[in-house]
């Protein structure tokens, strides 16, 4: 597993409040560790999984070990970063903030490809005012980033569809019988990759405290059974 051997400083922004860290292979990254949460480790991984098994530009992610030693020369806030298996993003120093006059420059396929995933996924936070996009002007690129509130129980069609970054894509898909079906195959050809991912989640992972007797509050068969029924009418429908 990649060793993280420096933590250079929080993230400006992400309310789970990611570290950019340096790795022994000489790249850095953004960690979520502890302080991000069981759950939200989970659906960042899993969620990265089936967003690059469907085709979206996620960038590279990893599970890295943040050894214990290294929290004791940082300060002490930093340390709730935790030590043991977190979950990495690759930096990308290319890309900037989305804001919303690049949202007409990018590719019609992959807005509709990012709002059909969101609502796969049950994720409600890539709404107008936080896109978790990344864009760089200079070459038209596009990068998706920032899954930890998937497999929202609490998902709200009605407010999804008013309030996503690309709502305006949204009748071109769920309003298209043909491209509903044509996504109704991309998700399950993706799915095939969830067996794999849910089996190689750390076993740290599992457990809401180092004693391992707190369950963590994510169930990935639930999350399963949700994402099964992209084949199915019922999966279009707002209510």
């Amino acid at each position: 597993m990649l060793q993280i051997v420096e933590i250079l400083e929080p993230a400006e922004q992400g309310r789970t409040t990611p570290y950019l860290c340096q790795g022994d292979d000489g790249l850095r990254y953004y960690i979520k560790g502890r302080n991000a949460g069981r759950r939200s480790q989970w659906c960042e991984w899993l969620a990265g999984h089936l967003g690059r098994a469907l085709g979206l530009p996620i960038p590279p992610f990893r599970v890295v070990e943040v050894p214990a030693e290294l929290l004791a020369e940082v300060p002490a806030k930093w340390r709730e970063i935790g030590a043991g298996p977190a979950f990495a993003s690759e930096a990308q120093p290319l890309f900037q903030w989305s804001e919303p006059a690049a949202i007409s420059r990018m590719p019609v396929e992959l807005r509709r490809d990012i709002l059909v995933f969101d609502w796969w996924i049950r994720n409600m936070d890539r709404m107008a005012g936080n896109t978790n996009l990344l864009w760089d002007a200079k070459d038209s690129r596009l990068m998706v980033i920032d899954h930890n509130l998937a497999f929202d129980p609490d998902f709200d069609a009605v407010t999804f569809r008013a309030e996503h970054v690309f709502r305006a894509d949204y009748e071109a898909v769920f309003g298209d019988l043909a491209e509903r079906a044509r996504y109704g195959e991309r998700l399950a050809g993706a799915l095939s990759v969830w067996r794999n991912a849910c089996d190689n989640v750390p076993l740290d992972w599992h457990w809401e405290n180092d004693e391992r007797d707190v369950a963590v509050n994510f169930d990935p068969a639930a999350a399963y059974e949700t994402l099964a029924c992209c084949l199915t009418p019922d999966f279009w429908r707002m209510v």
